[in-house]
């Protein structure tokens, strides 16, 4: 009888040791596989960030209100220079166009910085919506080589080069 209970004892306490020894591994899994689905969300989060960069740059290259058009044909990566400066002061000085351009570019900044010719180098602040230095976290820019053309110059002397600037915030 004794005997008996000492392998029952035996085997109670194998049983003990194969549950722990599986609750052990079955933790270092939850943990392994927790470790990988974080790193996983935070590229998703980043992919996302990335895309709704690359919209907003889009969006601003082909906005209507500023690109260049010649016989009701769009020009593209061409900007109509009076056109940028009417909206950049429209935006800056109508709450309810802010709000407007808001819902597209949310937390941005929007300009265009001409470099060629070099005397006349200048940048225009189209849009401007950045959150104080403390509230964010990352800034993800786009670059655009554009046109900007003059249309009051004759055609080969009303026309430079700038860069659309487009600064994502997050």
């Amino acid at each position: 009888m004794e005997m008996t209970r000492k392998r029952g004892q035996v085997k109670f306490g194998e049983n003990i040791a194969i549950m722990l020894v599986f609750f052990i591994l079955l933790a270092m899994g939850l943990l392994f596989y927790g470790a990988w689905q974080r790193g996983t969300i935070k590229e998703s989060i980043q992919e996302q960030f990335v895309k709704e960069a690359i919209r907003i740059a889009l969006t601003v290259s082909y906005l209507p209100e500023v690109v260049c058009s010649q016989d009701n044909y769009i020009v593209e990566n061409c900007f109509d220079e009076y056109k940028v400066f009417a909206l950049a002061r429209l935006i800056e000085t109508d709450e309810e166009a802010f709000l407007e351009y808001e819902s597209l570019f949310h937390d941005s900044r929007v300009t265009i910085e001409k470099i060629f010719p070099p005397d006349e180098r200048e940048i225009i602040y189209l849009y401007g919506n950045s959150p104080a230095d403390d509230d964010y976290t990352e800034v993800i820019p786009t670059f655009v080589p554009v046109t900007l053309k003059d249309p009051t110059k004759r055609l080969d002397q009303g026309n430079s080069i700038a860069i659309l600037k487009v600064e994502v915030f997050r």
